[in-house]
């Protein structure tokens, strides 16, 4: 039985798409039929993995050429990739091996019958060798995504030391002005004041959930960047098809916090002025 480790690099940080995975292949005819069955061998022509029962009906039955290899011949056999659950259909907890065009939704034998009268339900199976080059560009657009989440934290890092440092001088600029009017200086050196550390405390605030919200998008992309990568090295045509569709929403959800982030002004100086009498 074959059993392959795939560890991510950033474990610690493990959400949904990745983490440490060791995962033993089932036998995808079995599944069909809610039978848990590990896999044995691997039709090359197929892309099916099958257990010793299934591999002579398979060749014997079903139409054209079969080239099946032992899993356990790590040269021959496709790595095995734990897609955590997302090449499996949530609704009928079957393996999802078809796409509806007319509605752009995965679906797994029992969902293609409802999807029966679509002009076009195509077999990932047929379909996926196509998948790697979208989903390789959909990793180019999440490194650059990843770039901007660090310029944000980059600006936000500086914005707060600009903020911080122009404050600490207004107490001495303020001073300057006492010896010309005592009196008002005090009346105006505590308005300043106040109205100053309102300011920085909103600006503070600003810049401290605009970082924190690109410091979470960008561990978010880190996820699927690593779980993209594995993907594109290591997981059939078929595992790359169905995690580039199924992470395209989220991808679409990042590119607008990005853009939600970026239109967020926040105050890099707090100055201070008086009013000509």
């Amino acid at each position: 039985m074959a059993s392959r480790i795939f560890q991510d690099s950033n474990k610690n940080n493990a959400g949904d798409f990745i983490g440490e995975s060791t995962v033993t292949q089932s036998c995808e005819p079995c599944m069909k039929t809610n039978i848990s069955k590990a896999a044995t061998v691997f039709c090359k022509d197929c892309d099916e993995f099958l257990c010793d029962t299934c591999k002579n009906p398979h060749i014997v039955y079903k139409p054209g050429q079969h080239n099946i290899v032992n899993i356990k011949d790590n040269k021959s056999a496709p790595d095995i990739i734990d897609m955590k659950g997302i090449d499996k259909c949530h609704e009928h907890e079957r393996e999802i091996e078809f796409f509806c065009q007319d509605h752009s939704k995965l679906c797994c034998s029992s969902c293609v019958l409802i999807h029966r009268k679509c002009d076009q339900v195509d077999e990932i199976a047929k379909v996926s060798r196509q998948a790697r080059p979208e989903l390789q560009a959909l990793k180019q657009t999440l490194i650059k995504l990843q770039s901007e989440a660090d310029a944000i934290i980059a600006d936000c890092e500086q914005s707060e030391t600009d903020v911080n440092e122009s404050f600490a001088k207004i107490s001495s600029e303020v001073d300057e002005m006492r010896d010309r009017i005592i009196q008002l200086f005090e009346d105006a050196k505590q308005k300043f004041i106040t109205e100053a550390s309102e300011l920085k405390t909103a600006e503070t605030k600003t810049i401290g959930n605009k970082r924190d919200a690109s410091s979470k998008v960008k561990d978010e992309i880190s996820k699927v960047l690593s779980m993209c990568s594995v993907v594109l090295e290591n997981g059939t045509p078929s595992q790359q098809y169905i995690y580039s569709d199924s992470i395209k929403e989220k991808r679409k959800t990042i590119e607008s916090i990005i853009y939600d982030q970026r239109k967020i002004k926040d105050a890099s100086t707090v100055t201070v002025s008086f009013q000509k009498s």
